[in-house]
């Protein structure tokens, strides 16, 4: 555990003058995600409290973890993917003054527990700043299945993309599952292709939609039938898990393109494997349900098949905004003040 930094703002100020226990954040990251998340480090940045960095072996087994955070006892907790789960016995005790989570990542289902928030405990993510990253890699999947990229070879087939089976972008019918920050930027990135763009998304009003230029269908048998690209990007719930089905797969036009970047337990991904392997449908996705794709994996054996290893989301260069974020919203929790990328339960319940 390394040394705290004790610095003073002028809300601690007030809380000593009232003799109130100052606000104490503990930073619970590993290694990889201090570096890439707070490059330049946070001591010059953070407000006037008492701020400690937990050491990763503190964390590596439930009585070390849950010994920390009894000793620190922090108010706040600035988590990672590394960060175990809360433990249930520290959120049932009435004496423990944890009251807000800063994750530097997107799902906090890992280390947040469904209680802390129907307690009354604050938590924030990266909010909508993973939405351009994943929508630029969208497209990047969207294209280079239309281009055939799998089938790029030197000196063959040299300046030949009929032989190549290439296909353009522009004017394409595009359906989109889900329709939440990442379908909207995604749609904005697609104007320039002068594409037409349909969702199917249950509780979306349809106004929304309208409001984008996006048609609103009534079922996803609709969606997979009129569209030439279907982009997966609902989240998984009870309710979708295995919602993209065989049915649905046959329902796709001749030579189509399917795309996920969502979750591979939404898609049946049996029934995917064989409807690209008969030839009619093109598969990007960056999601899988055993990542990394197993060596031994039928979904291999699609042909054109493009694997994304799960790098949809934040880029090498993108990860310090993140962490900019996680220290703005710390400030303003300090202060008093508005918080973004709040996790709602609504938002919570719709995460994976």
């Amino acid at each position: 555990m390394e040394r705290p930094v004790a610095v003073v703002s002028p809300r601690t100020a007030r809380a000593r003058s009232r003799k109130e226990p100052v606000e104490r954040i503990l930073f619970a990251l590993n290694t990889s995600e201090r570096s890439q998340f707070f490059p330049a480090g946070v001591s010059p940045r953070l407000p006037h409290v008492r701020a400690s960095w937990l050491a990763p072996a503190a964390f590596e087994r439930h009585e070390t973890w849950l010994r920390a955070l009894q000793q620190i006892r922090p108010t706040i907790l600035v988590s990672g993917w590394a960060t175990p789960a809360l433990p249930m016995d520290l959120l049932h005790s009435r004496t423990h003054p944890l009251r807000y989570v800063c994750h530097v990542g997107g799902s906090v289902r890992r280390t947040v527990p469904r209680e802390f928030l129907v307690g009354g405990g604050l938590v924030t993510n990266w909010g909508n700043l993973i939405g351009p990253p994943v929508a630029e890699h969208a497209l990047l999947l969207i294209l280079a299945s239309l281009r055939s990229l799998p089938r790029w070879r030197p000196g063959g087939s040299w300046g030949n993309g009929g032989l190549l089976a290439t296909r353009s972008l522009h004017g394409k019918r595009i359906g989109l599952h889900g329709y939440g920050r990442i379908a909207r930027e995604l749609v904005r990135l697609l104007q320039p292709f002068h594409v037409t763009c349909s969702a199917f998304a249950e509780k979306m009003p349809r106004a929304a939609l309208k409001a984008d230029g996006v048609v609103a269908l009534n079922s996803l048998e609709h969606l997979f039938r009129e569209n030439e690209v279907v982009v997966e990007c609902e989240a998984l719930t009870p309710r979708t898990a295995g919602s993209v089905t065989r049915h649905l797969f046959s329902l796709m036009p001749a030579d189509s393109v399917f795309v996920n970047i969502a979750r591979g337990a939404i898609v049946d991904e049996t029934a995917m494997s064989e409807a690209a392997a008969r030839g009619g449908i093109r598969v990007a996705s960056d999601v899988f349900q055993n990542e990394p794709l197993p060596r031994q994996s039928p979904l291999w054996r699609i042909p054109g098949l493009i694997v994304s290893p799960h790098i949809g989301g934040p880029t090498g260069d993108g990860y310090a905004r993140f962490g900019a974020l996680a220290l703005e919203n710390l400030k303003r929790y300090l202060d008093g003040q508005p918080l973004e990328g709040r996790v709602t339960l609504d938002v919570y319940d719709r995460s994976t």
